[in-house]
């Protein structure tokens, strides 16, 4: 079946191929503009060595089943598609165990991917935290398709944990094996940023040992033109997709991944533009506990300019929903759901213009609101930013409104200084369910720096609240409360009235009220 379907390709290519028979097309059609079959691979087969022997710019049918442990190296115009039920797995199938005390394990077990910690300065061990210190091992255990947590030694195994004892090869766990599926991730990439103009469709991608800001599809994406459509990326340990310049991510399920969910391709003195994030559902990302002071959660995009995220459900990540940092320029976010992720909804990070309008934003920065972190939207040290027709609910315990944010963030001398500044929020609609949460300004700047002005003499920053270079202003928007009225800070004053955040020169034609109408919660379907 191989051969015939190989030479079957070839034929419609060439006249005559060496090996093969039956040249006609069967109709009059030239055989040279007839469309091309797709090429079928079967589970078990090497998806590679197939990829290798094809004509450039195929199609290749990987038929339902568990395709395992392949990492592939497309070339430019090739495309990948599955049948319904056609899984790539990264991991390897354990089978056999024994027990010592309390605790079972695998032996022979020699992966071993590289740490993200071992590419850093040592001062800069802030990628795991302290209570996850494996979180950048890229070897996952999974006990029925579910990732147990990685614990830093065996004395620390317990129920729903595991250790990797690299120097002895072994593998231990307490849950009794017996009956259950038991998987370790081994192979690093489903798809390597090889070659442009690669098509990824209709596959379910798991359990790959990608490295901590490297993904399952697109490794560090280093590459144009991918289009990642209709695909469940799920369990990989570091990102789920990557993609560089002009590429499309659409109608993907991206969801419980160790570190990110989606992100762009950065490497150094390289721009990513004009990519699309459209109808994706990205949820339940960093089950790997990174550190979200390094990087973590739904989606974080770095330098790109003309980046698209549109009518995306963004919703229960461990971290930010959608994040740009470092010199993200000309970016809208529109029309997406934004809800329930453990701090901020949107954060916009030393960069500049962007537009962000229409989006519904929930819930966000749940237990990550002192200053105005964890706000539903948040201008973080940014310029240029237009914030409008945004509906935001503040959850009645905890969580942020809008908020800009402005300090010292001159870390970056390849891109210039960055300053919280020339930003517009107006016309956006934002109930807060309880007492608690505001909207507003807030300043850091340190003394002796550009950033630093105390015009009221009051002992606080407010260059970003003050200066006239600055120019952050809120306007036309409309503020719902639940008894509280203190909903505003301003550089240094925190939970100010309505009339006192008006007497700043803020919200001139804006209007507040006490009529809190609690939403419908029916999460949106963006996949069908």
């Amino acid at each position: 079946m191989r051969v015939t379907t190989l030479c079957t390709v070839v034929i419609l290519l060439a006249a005559s191929l060496s090996g093969c028979t039956g040249t006609e097309t069967g109709d009059d059609t030239p055989a040279d503009t007839q469309e091309i079959e797709p090429i079928e691979i079967y589970p078990g087969e090497d998806i590679q060595y197939i990829v290798d022997i094809s004509p450039a710019n195929s199609t290749f049918l990987l038929k339902a089943g568990i395709h395992r442990m392949q990492e592939l190296y497309p070339r430019a115009g090739d495309t990948f598609e599955g049948e319904n039920g056609t899984i790539l797995s990264g991991a390897l199938v354990l089978t056999e165990f024994s027990r010592s005390d309390d605790l079972w394990y695998s032996a022979n077990q020699t992966q071993e991917g590289p740490r993200h910690g071992d590419q850093l300065d040592p001062e800069k061990g802030w990628v795991c935290p302290d209570e996850y210190p494996r979180c950048d091992r890229p070897e996952d255990l999974y006990f029925n398709d579910e990732p147990l947590l990685h614990v830093g030694s065996i004395e620390e195994v317990a129920s729903g944990s595991w250790f990797f004892d690299y120097d002895n090869d072994t593998i231990w766990f307490a849950d009794d094996p017996q009956g259950h599926s038991i998987e370790t991730s081994v192979t690093y990439f489903a798809f390597v940023d090889s070659a442009n103009d690669v098509t990824i469709r209709n596959l379910v991608i798991e359990k790959f040992a990608s490295w901590v800001q490297l993904a399952a599809v697109g490794s560090s994406g280093n590459v144009s033109g991918w289009l990642v459509e209709g695909n469940e990326i799920r369990l990989n340990h570091g990102v789920g997709i990557i993609v560089g310049s002009d590429s499309i991510v659409r109608r993907n399920h991206i969801h419980h991944n160790g570190q990110i969910g989606v992100a762009t391709g950065a490497p150094e003195g390289y721009r990513v533009t004009n990519v699309l994030f459209e109808a994706n559902e990205i949820s339940y990302n960093n089950y790997a506990h990174v550190s979200c002071g390094f990087e973590c959660g739904g989606a974080k995009f770095t330098v790109t300019d003309g980046l698209v995220v549109r009518g995306n459900y963004v919703h229960h990540n461990m971290g930010p929903g959608l994040w740009t940092d470092i010199d993200n320029t000309g970016v809208i976010y529109e029309d997406n759901w934004i809800w329930w992720n453990e701090r901020e909804g949107i954060v916009h990070e030393i960069s500049h213009d962007v537009i962000i309008r229409n989006n519904d934003l929930r819930y966000n920065g749940v237990g990550h609101d002192i200053w105005m972190w964890g706000s539903q939207i948040l201008i973080h040290v940014s310029d240029g930013a237009q914030v409008y027709g945004n509906t935001l609910y503040v959850h009645e315990d905890t969580g942020h409104g809008i908020g800009i944010m402005n300090y010292n963030r001159e870390e970056y001398p390849d891109f210039g200084d960055f300053y919280g500044r020339n930003n517009s929020i107006h016309h956006n609609d934002i109930t807060y369910l309880g007492l608690y949460g505001a909207s507003g300004i807030v300043d850091d700047g340190e003394v002796g720096s550009d950033y630093y002005q105390d015009s009221d003499g009051d002992g606080f920053a407010d260059w970003g609240c003050l200066a006239e270079s600055a120019n952050n202003l809120f306007d036309y928007n409309a503020y719902h409360h639940d008894g509280i009225t203190e909903k505003f800070e301003f550089c240094g004053a925190s939970y100010l009235t309505w009339e006192e955040f008006q007497a700043e020169g803020q919200e001139a034609h804006g209007t507040m009220d006490s009529l809190v109408v609690v939403p419908d919660d029916t999460p949106p379907d963006v996949l069908s």
